[in-house]
Parts: structure tokens; C-alpha cells; sequence
């Protein structure tokens, strides 16, 4: 495995759009996933909440990550579908998001989560689908 792994046996070398974003992996296994954000300027809209994308990215992140969790290490999944449904404003503060996998079939697996604020009240919900190939597919030339 490339991944380096602290002794929790959470990856360290998350992608660097995790990074970016400011997300915290704290649980990674068995099909589910969690991630910490604290929401601050730089995530906010013009009406001084976080941006929708902002949540729409930490769900695809959970969800993803809970469906990498349980797939075979030789296996290789990307998003094929996510929905996603506001409930209410996320605001500045913590925030914690998870996502676990609901189903999986041979080509396709099933994940749900939410993002929750530091009360439990749930902020956002979203339902998705990972398309699974055997292998990691080929990439394509760059130009």
C-alpha cells in the first residue's frame, strides 16, 4: 500500500484538494468515513454562510471515501451520481461529515451521509452512486 499511515491507521496523504478545502480525516474503515471542517471565511458565500459547494465537496469526499474503505484494494471506484439536499445554513464552527456505504454490487456501490454541526443538528444530506472497475483504469494522455 503507498499510502503512509499514522499508528490510528487513518491515511496521511489525503489529496491535496482535502487539503485545500481544510478537511480533516478521523475515521476511515468498514465502509464508512468521517471528516472534520471548520468552517471559516474562506468557505463562505456573500450571505456569510458556507458556499453550497463547500458541502456538496465534503459529502462526496465522505461518501467516496467510505465506499474506498470496504472495496478490495486491487478495486477502483469514482462518483457516478450525487445528490445532494440542503437543509439548513451551515454557519462558522466545526462541522463533522460522514458517509457510509449502503450497498454494493458487483460494478456498483450505494453510499449515504450528512454533515452535521458541532450540536448533531443535521445540515446537509446527500444519497450517491461509485461505479466500481476490477482494476485501476488507464488514464489518458495529457495535451
Amino acid at each position: 500500500m503507498s499510502e503512509s499511515m499514522a499508528m490510528d491507521g487513518i491515511p496521511r496523504d489525503e489529496p491535496a484538494f482535502h487539503a485545500l478545502i481544510g478537511a480533516r480525516l478521523t475515521e476511515k474503515a468498514g465502509g464508512r468515513a468521517r471528516y472534520e471542517l471548520t468552517v471559516g471565511p474562506d468557505h463562505l458565500n456573500r450571505r456569510g454562510v458556507a458556499h453550497g459547494g463547500v458541502a456538496a465537496s465534503l459529502l462526496d469526499m465522505a461518501l467516496g471515501t467510505a465506499v474506498v474503505s470496504a472495496i478490495a484494494p486491487e478495486e477502483w471506484c469514482g462518483t457516478m451520481q450525487i445528490s445532494v439536499q440542503f437543509r439548513e445554513p451551515i454557519f462558522p464552527g466545526l462541522v463533522t461529515v460522514e458517509g457510509r456505504m449502503a450497498r454494493r454490487g458487483r460494478t456498483a456501490a450505494f453510499a449515504e451521509g450528512e454533515v452535521r454541526d458541532a450540536e448533531g443538528k443535521i445540515l446537509a444530506t446527500a444519497q450517491g452512486t461509485w461505479t466500481i472497475w476490477p482494476s485501476r483504469p488507464a488514464t489518458r494522455p495529457r495535451g
